[in-house]
């Protein structure tokens, strides 16, 4: 009678231990119909809308990648190109290199670990010589997508402008050295030409003029000191007119450079004794005071150079006008100027 008790008393709905068993065993098979039929349905097409993004994403780099003129390659995490355009082919010299590893093209990869690069999704910079062209590149990792696309850059003619600037700055200091040591040989030419010849002179008058002072001499000395201070004078003012000319001729401001350069002939003529001869071709108009300037220097310096290390027993110096240019030709020489 207990036993039958029991049994009705435990499978009694009332019962509240056999309503807790049934209530939990019909909400475990609605949450377990509920995973089933719409959790894992929902998160399978979660993944499959992300692979189909990924997908899309994948082949949209790859049709960029191909409009790219520059090279452009796509590599895995263990670094082996899986991808590139036909800019990066013709720069390998090859039409198929899936699967070559990356560091055959660029060494210095080897040096870093592409799989962190990658995982960590920032733009690796570096600058690599390929094919002698001078490329800046970027890795751009993709950490979603374990891949990483390289870019190239040509920045060849870049390169070669920096390279030849480097080269037009170092000349130019060369130049400015040159332009400055032949200052200096100037200023020293013409300290020795005032002291040792200028200043002679003007000690001589001022011995002169020492001796009229004292008032000890007759008349026929002060007649002939006289004339030797004014000898003196003659001799010093036609020295300080030689190296006003040297120093920038009149000539050349009034008249121009065809007059210059034939005075300057005629004065290294008659001074060294070697026959010399001046022609001009089509310049008449005057030209910028730089330029005249410059050519005078350079005819100067040129035929001073002729007077003191040849044998030269003539010269002559010839000035042409042509559309764009003057060229100065002179004996041994021959110059180009652009106007």
């Amino acid at each position: 009678m207990f036993y039958i008790g029991a049994q009705e008393f435990f499978f009694n709905l009332n019962n509240p231990i056999l309503f807790s068993v049934l209530f939990s065993l019909a909400l475990l098979c609605v949450i377990y119909i509920f995973y089933v039929h719409i959790i894992i349905p929902l998160n399978n097409a979660h993944h499959l809308e992300k692979e189909n993004i990924e997908l899309r994403t994948a082949k949209q780099m790859a049709m960029f990648s191909e409009l790219d003129p520059e090279p452009v390659f796509r590599i895995n995490t263990d670094g082996q190109i899986i991808l590139a355009n036909q800019a990066g082919k013709d720069l390998c010299g090859k039409e198929n290199i899936d699967w070559l590893p990356v560091c055959t093209i660029f060494p210095v990869l080897n040096n870093y670990n592409l799989q962190e690069l990658i995982s960590s999704g920032i733009d690796f910079q570096f600058s690599a010589e390929l094919n002698n062209c001078f490329f800046d590149i970027i890795l751009k990792g993709v950490p979603d997508m374990h891949f990483a696309q390289i870019y190239c850059n040509n920045i060849t003619e870049r390169k070669k402008i920096e390279d030849e600037l480097i080269q037009y700055q170092a000349n130019l200091r060369e130049l400015s050295k040159r332009i400055q040591k032949l200052q200096e040989e100037e200023k020293q030419k013409l300290s020795r030409e005032l002291h040792d010849s200028f200043g002679q002179k003007l000690t001589s008058l001022k011995l002169n003029i020492e001796l009229l002072k004292n008032g000890n001499s007759d008349f026929k000395n002060k007649h002939s000191i006289i004339n030797d201070i004014n000898v003196l004078l003659d001799s010093a003012m036609t020295e300080v007119r030689e190296i006003s000319y040297k120093l920038k001729p009149r000539v050349l401001d009034d008249f121009g450079l065809i007059p210059s350069l034939r005075s300057l002939c005629n004065d290294i003529s008659k001074q060294s004794g070697i026959k010399g001869m001046f022609q001009s071709y089509k310049l008449e108009e005057r030209l910028n005071p730089d330029v005249e300037t410059g050519l005078y220097r350079i005819t100067q310096e040129a035929l001073n150079n002729m007077v003191k290390h040849s044998q030269a027993n003539e010269f002559s110096v010839q000035l042409v006008k042509h559309p764009g240019f003057l060229r100065l030709m002179m004996t041994g020489w021959d110059l180009i100027f652009n106007k």
